[in-house]
């Protein structure tokens, strides 16, 4: 405001008067300034042009706000430029924060004797020794409120931002819910505010929705705007998936979370093509009523006629015979194919680690060479010889040559350092010798073990 000097008749209320606004401020700032800030500075200006401080509590109880939010207004107005607050010293030592009102139109166009005629400046020329409007508040506690959200330049920036899209000035409850999200839910600013011309363009203006979805970014991981607009193309290429689902099944509605539940292992988990999935949904277009779970059916079905993963999940059943034989028949995560693969891959695997130890023992013990050739031929002599009693001293021959056979290989190994199995296979079950089935023709105990492993072989087979 421009230097006035007031005068108040002292037998009049000043109430009963009129307080001067600049009509700059009504056009240019009010518009996007909270409503309870606009009160704040509205009744301070009333007070500085009389030259009256005010009490605090009785300015808050007018307004209907506390003290805390009035500083919060002045902080607000100080960042627009059309306040300064000056902190000093009473005559009792005593710190006061003055509010000193600045004229907008003298920093923007000059002073009012360069835009007014003659005699309405005269009306309004100061003395040399007046000082601008001021509201003199004391005690008010500033640096409280600097450390809060209106001095946060990112919170400004959010509170203008959504002012701006939605054409309206930001409420009390609409700033705190800007505030949570930042400081209490951690949502970072870019992503708010992105959030907002997102929801805009969907003609979404509500905050509670604009800081669900911004949330719901947040907790899928996006901390910038890129990795939100990476997931919000992910999310547009897989809703594509339903439609197209849906389009093929004759929906006319949209996925319930439990559809995008059975139709997301599709593609996520069975890692199914789009091509396969509708390929699959055409198979339930001859039935009266086509649903997912049929179409699923399908899906696991093919995969399991190819050797593939089999979803369902293993059932508790007793460590024995028939109960085993239902789990890897129906419970397994893995056709019975693919776990008979498994088991024929780690019996070669466990061979090709016990002829390179072989081939290690022979490199560091030469003398073991005539051990395996005299072992080889036992072997062959005991192959060669007839059943019947009549080679039955030949046979305990022979079973007294493997056993010394193998104790002199022991003995080497132990001489060297090597533990005496060293040269042995090496089971991981050693009750079915790594084949799935006992003796008795049962499927063995290790065969839920090994479909966990065989799901795994598998699935990094396929991606390999």
């Amino acid at each position: 405001m421009a230097k006035v000097r007031m005068s108040l008749d002292k037998g009049r209320d000043i109430f009963l008067h009129r307080t001067k606004v600049e009509n700059l401020f009504i056009s240019e700032y009010l518009p996007d300034a909270p409503g309870d800030y606009v009160k704040v500075f509205l009744f301070g200006l009333m007070y500085a042009q009389y030259e009256l401080r005010p009490d605090r509590s009785e300015l808050a109880k007018l307004l209907a706000l506390s003290e805390a939010e009035i500083a919060e207004a002045w902080i607000y107005w100080e960042s627009r430029g059309l306040v300064r607050i000056v902190r000093e010293k009473d005559s009792n030592n005593e710190e006061v924060s003055h509010v000193i009102f600045l004229s907008k139109i003298d920093e923007l166009y000059g002073k009012l004797s360069e835009a007014q005629p003659a005699e309405a400046v005269a009306e309004e020329v100061p003395a040399e020794d007046e000082l601008p409007l001021y509201v003199s508040i004391d005690d008010m506690d500033f640096d409280e409120v600097i450390n809060d959200k209106l001095v946060d330049r990112r919170l400004r920036e959010l509170y203008d931002k959504y002012q701006v899209t939605t054409g309206r000035t930001v409420s009390r409850q609409e700033i705190s819910k800007i505030e949570d999200a930042i400081k209490v839910y951690g949502i970072e600013p870019e992503i708010f505010d992105f959030a907002i011309d997102y929801c805009a363009d969907l003609e979404k203006y509500s905050i509670d929705y604009i800081f669900k979805v911004a949330l719901r970014w947040t907790e899928d991981g996006c901390r910038t705007v890129e990795e939100a607009k990476r997931l919000l193309d992910r999310h547009s290429r897989r809703n594509d998936c339903y439609r197209q689902v849906f389009r093929a099944l004759g929906f006319n509605r949209l996925p319930a979370p439990i559809d995008r539940e059975i139709m997301d292992r599709w593609f996520d988990e069975m890692n199914c093509s789009l091509a396969e999935v509708l390929d699959a949904c055409s198979a339930a277009a001859g039935l009266r009523e086509p649903n997912l779970k049929y179409v699923n059916k399908v899906i696991e079905n093919r995969r399991l006629e190819k050797g593939g993963i089999n979803t369902r999940l293993p059932k508790d059943s007793n460590q024995n015979g028939s109960a085993e034989a239902s789990a890897a028949e129906e419970g397994s995560p893995v056709s019975r194919k693919v776990l008979a693969d498994y088991y024929e891959f780690i019996r070669n695997e466990d061979e090709k680690e016990r002829e390179a130890r072989i081939v290690e023992v022979l490199r560091k013990i030469p003398q073991m060479r005539e051990v395996f050739e005299a072992e080889s031929s036992v072997n062959s002599k005991m192959l060669s010889l007839r059943p019947g009693a009549d080679n039955l001293d030949a046979r305990q021959r022979l079973r007294a040559e493997r056993i010394a056979i193998e104790e002199k290989r022991k003995q080497l190994l132990a001489g060297n350092g090597y533990p005496s199995d060293y040269l042995t296979r090496k089971f991981r079950c050693n009750i079915c010798k790594d084949t799935g089935y006992t003796d008795e023709g049962m499927v063995c105990s290790c065969c839920r073990e090994r479909a966990a492993e065989a799901y795994r072989w598998h699935t990094d087979k396929e991606k390999a």
